[in-house]
């Protein structure tokens, strides 16, 4: 196969791969204590991703090989003095505090709390210490409710001993595996640690981003006439990613990084080549654009709903930008690759996110937000998984995957937008999505066979 195309490639100085920040151990020991604490503290840990920072901070702790005694210290230290300060908060400034112009606007915060610590009494701190909305407001609860300091500082240790190593351990000894694995294994605990902080991240930042959050009403705020904030700021950050990979597959870092990283990828997925290739048919465009339409002609047909049409007419736009460019840019599929198109960005990615996100989007967007996040949530690692495969056939480098989810994701947003000034007025089935399941399967048992014969799979 000739030489990758290298036209576009920019003159920039070769680096290194992502590497932690060197550190100090009582650095990285103080922000855990310090994220723990406000994790737990009252109405703050409600606006901050705690989970994803935890897990990146134990995930540097387990890399530089921190004790992890010290690192279960500070994090139990951390829980206790957030919860310890709320039940303060709740047992002798509770009336301030309902005063605050933050709180009197959010009156549920409280309701919620105090309506689930008068149903469980005590148990309500070891159960509320592991349900996010719940966690910073139930010792001022509480508090508040007069509970007994001994009694509460009991349930406080006892909650505390438990949420410590849940929230920590995965990230700890995701880290200590980098100092374990062999050197050409590292690229992969590297991608995979940087996958979960993403979802950990969008999980934290979408969670918070309900109509009546603090931070969608101060981004609301800030935005110029009725721009929804949580679909912006994922438009905002999925064409800022679509441009970074760009930028990096055009640099010599991004080469290096693609070099680095599709040997391990494609060698793994050399273990279960079936499995992965089932996988990767769920972004065929075939299938993409016979569920897009369905899902189009149901909803406007069935339901009376003109914005269902949004679903093929997004992926019709995705799969054009897609081929645009792919010839564009002109970059060449690995070597070895059993396709021979261009392959920056990856077709399947950006149509798996564009079928499964547009169709997503569809069904959801005038649903409460809980069940949006719920949907989402089943949704991003489906489409995670189908990008990861075209790596894992060692067909595409991996930020061409990252354009391509980056891409349709993109025009997801985009729907999302339209979606809050036109909402459809009557709720689309949940026995859709089963359909669409049942369509799904149909479509990979009948073109495996034919598709392991195109990727010279045996």
């Amino acid at each position: 196969m000739p030489e990758p195309n290298r036209k576009w490639i920019l003159p920039v100085p070769e680096e290194t791969l992502i590497t932690l920040p060197n550190l100090p151990a009582w650095a990285v020991l103080s922000l855990i204590l310090g994220v723990a604490a406000a994790e737990s503290l009252a109405f703050v840990g409600l606006v901050l991703p705690g989970v994803a920072l935890l897990f990146a901070l134990a995930f540097a702790a387990g890399s530089s090989g921190l004790d992890l005694g010290a690192c279960l210290a500070m994090a139990l230290a951390g829980a206790l003095l957030g919860d310890g300060v709320s039940f303060w908060l709740g047992k002798h400034s509770t009336d301030r505090i309902r005063n605050l112009s933050l709180v009197k606007r959010h009156p549920a915060w409280l309701e919620q709390g105090e309506r689930f610590f008068a149903r469980w009494g005590g148990l309500s701190i070891l159960l509320g210490r592991f349900i996010g909305p719940l966690r910073p407001v139930i010792p001022f609860a509480a508090g508040s409710c007069q509970m007994p300091t001994p009694r509460f500082m009991l349930y406080n240790l006892l909650s505390a001993l438990g949420w410590a190593p849940a929230y920590l351990l995965p990230g700890y000894f995701t880290g200590r595996g980098l100092q374990a694995m062999p050197p050409a294994l590292e690229p992969l605990l590297w991608l995979v640690a940087g996958l979960v902080f993403v979802l950990l991240a969008w999980q934290q930042l979408h969670h918070r981003l309900h109509p009546d959050s603090v931070l969608s009403q101060r981004l609301g705020q800030l935005l110029p006439g009725p721009w929804p904030p949580s679909p912006l700021v994922m438009l905002i950050s999925t064409a800022g990613l679509l441009l970074l990979s760009t930028a990096l597959t055009l640099s010599p870092s991004g080469e290096n990084l693609n070099q680095t990283l599709l040997p391990t990828l494609s060698a793994l997925g050399a273990l279960l080549p079936k499995t992965v290739l089932a996988v990767t048919l769920l972004g065929d465009l075939e299938l993409a654009l016979i569920l897009a339409l369905a899902t189009s002609l149901f909803g406007a047909l069935w339901l009376r709903q003109t914005q269902a049409w949004g679903v093929i007419l997004g992926t019709l736009t995705v799969i054009a930008l897609n081929v645009l460019l792919k010839h564009l840019f002109a970059i060449d599929r690995p070597e070895q690759a059993a396709l021979t198109t261009f392959s920056f960005p990856s077709g399947h990615a950006s149509a798996a996110a564009a079928w499964i996100g547009l169709t997503c989007t569809w069904w959801a967007h005038n649903r409460p937000h809980a069940q949006r996040h719920n949907s989402y949530l089943v949704a991003a690692p489906l489409i995670l998984l189908i990008g990861l495969s075209r790596c894992l056939l060692g067909v595409h480098w991996p930020l061409d995957v990252v354009a391509g989810i980056a891409e349709g994701l993109a025009v997801a947003a985009v729907y999302r937008i339209w979606l809050y000034r036109y909402p459809a007025k009557t709720l689309a089935p949940p026995g859709w999505l089963g359909a669409l399941l049942i369509l799904t399967l149909g479509y990979v048992a009948w073109q495996l066979g034919p598709a392991a014969l195109a990727y010279r799979i045996g």
